[in-house]
Parts: C-alpha cells; sequence; structure tokens
C-alpha cells in the first residue's frame, strides 16, 4: 500500500457496520456519523457484526484504499465498550503493527 508509512491515526470504529458499504458509504459514514474528516492522514478500520470480517479505509492523497479481511474461522476480539463512536490510536508504530499483522486481532 502506498502512503502506509505517512499515516498518522488509527481510528477503530467501536460499533459494526454495514458491509454492504464501499468506500463512498463507509467514507460517508465517516463524515456524518464519526464527524471525521475521511480526506485526513489516517486510516479507519470497521467489523461487521459477526466480527469475521476487517474493513480499513484510509485516502492516500490521490484516492481511496479500502482493504477487506474476511476470516474463514473465527473471530475478531473486537468487542468493545465505549460510549465514543471510535478510538483513537497513534504512535505511526502502532498503526503499522495493525496494519501489517491484522492476526494481532484474533
Amino acid at each position: 500500500m502506498t502512503g502506509l508509512d505517512d499515516i498518522s491515526k488509527l481510528y477503530l470504529v467501536t460499533e459494526p457496520v454495514d458491509f454492504r458499504k464501499g468506500i463512498d458509504g463507509l467514507g460517508t459514514y465517516v463524515q456524518s456519523i464519526l464527524n471525521t474528516d475521511p480526506f485526513q492522514n489516517a486510516m479507519f478500520v470497521f467489523t461487521n457484526k459477526r466480527y469475521n470480517k476487517l474493513k480499513l479505509l484510509h485516502y492516500d492523497g490521490t484516492g481511496f484504499w479500502l482493504l477487506h479481511k474476511q476470516l474463514s474461522k473465527g473471530t475478531f476480539k473486537w468487542r468493545m465498550s465505549s460510549p465514543d463512536p471510535f478510538l483513537q490510536i497513534s504512535p505511526l508504530s502502532s498503526v503499522k503493527v495493525i496494519v501489517s499483522q491484522v492476526s494481532f486481532f484474533v
């Protein structure tokens, strides 16, 4: 992925999202529900209701990247109890670990 070294923030969306949403739908979700700019130097991580899929949304300056991971068995350890719609994670080293080793959540 180009621009991975430039990502400064990682947002973990705490509630499951309808995975029929694509780039436009997730971008709109970031703007309207999270009240955050999807064009910023960040990556947004979403899960589905069954916690067996992840979608990562990132804008690299020229367009959006949408990465999708689906587990063949098992679930992601995602269940968070937070009143906030997302958890913000930085520094950059955390972003690289999570993105490069998605199994970190398993």
